[in-house]
């Protein structure tokens, strides 16, 4: 039995969440994404500082088409039994949208399921994570990858923060009448999926809205609305514009921060929480 609330509780500032894409798919990291070299990812992330470790084996972004769930499975699983032999105690979260999957996941002590359909998809994931004692992230999103920017997907006429409240809610109360406990369920508002550039900065500075912030988990990492602001069209040069968000997330207090950068965040986290201390400058 996995008690989310209780672990957050036990680490002193938003815990860091390190990315590892099993796909060979991402748009951010340039083709490096390959099931082969995602344990070594994994294994950097932890020893960078990462407090969980998020592993997917189908990309989500933008006009991407859906991955079978047996090649999902081929990704993902190699990498959670290695790493579950050489850090058995890691905290580990599987991203995906497939029942079958998150099954799986579970079966071998995944503690987390992060599903971005928000239950849409594979409504059976809440069952699953009841029956296992897990957590569960659920992340906003409409339409799947492939057509989730368009104009009917990213009409939020009532606002985007009032919607994305509103749409969560109703998954979390899917989720919680499967049987996840309220400390197991966390929100993510889902930067980039069916958003637009605009709507990714109205919800930044409306999160309030959505949830207390201690609930949320914030994932902007290398994101596509950083770079329309800066004109850096190369994911993987965003790490500037990825980082001041983070630490800007960190210091209005969410609870996860899911990111590529960890050994920057972790980093740059220890110098926000001293200089938070009031004892920056001291010797």
């Amino acid at each position: 039995m996995f008690d989310l609330s209780s672990f957050l509780e036990n680490i002193p500032r938003p815990a860091v969440m390190g990315i590892v894409n099993a796909s060979g798919e991402s748009f951010s990291e340039r083709g490096r994404s390959s099931a082969d070299s995602a344990l070594a990812r994994a294994l950097a992330h932890l020893d960078c500082g990462a407090d969980i470790l998020d592993i997917g084996g189908e990309s989500t972004r933008p006009g991407a088409k859906e991955t079978a769930e047996e090649l999902e499975l081929n990704r993902v699983l190699p990498v959670l039994r290695n790493l579950r032999k050489v850090h058995p105690e890691t905290v580990l979260s599987v991203d995906t949208r497939h029942g079958r999957v998150a099954q799986a996941a579970l079966q071998n002590g995944v503690q987390i399921i992060n599903d971005v359909s928000m239950l849409r998809k594979s409504p059976e994931i809440a069952d699953l994570v009841a029956q296992y004692g897990a957590a569960l992230i659920l992340s906003h999103s409409r339409g799947t990858p492939e057509n989730m920017q368009a104009p009917e997907y990213c009409s939020y006429p009532d606002g985007v923060a009032e919607t994305v409240a509103v749409e969560l809610a109703a998954a979390k109360e899917k989720a919680l009448k499967a049987g996840v406990r309220q400390e197991n369920i966390m929100l993510d508002p889902g930067f980039g999926f069916a958003k637009n550039a605009d709507q990714c900065w109205e919800l930044l500075e409306n999160l309030e809205k959505i949830s207390p912030l201690s609930n949320l988990m914030i994932g902007v990492s290398r994101k596509s609305f950083l770079g329309a602001l800066t004109g850096e069209n190369d994911p993987v040069r965003r790490s500037g514009e990825t980082l001041a968000v983070e630490l800007l997330m960190a210091a209005k207090g969410v609870g996860v921060i899911r990111t590529h950068g960890v050994r920057e965040l972790h980093n740059a986290l220890l110098v926000l929480s001293k200089l938070q201390s009031g004892e920056g400058g001291k010797k």
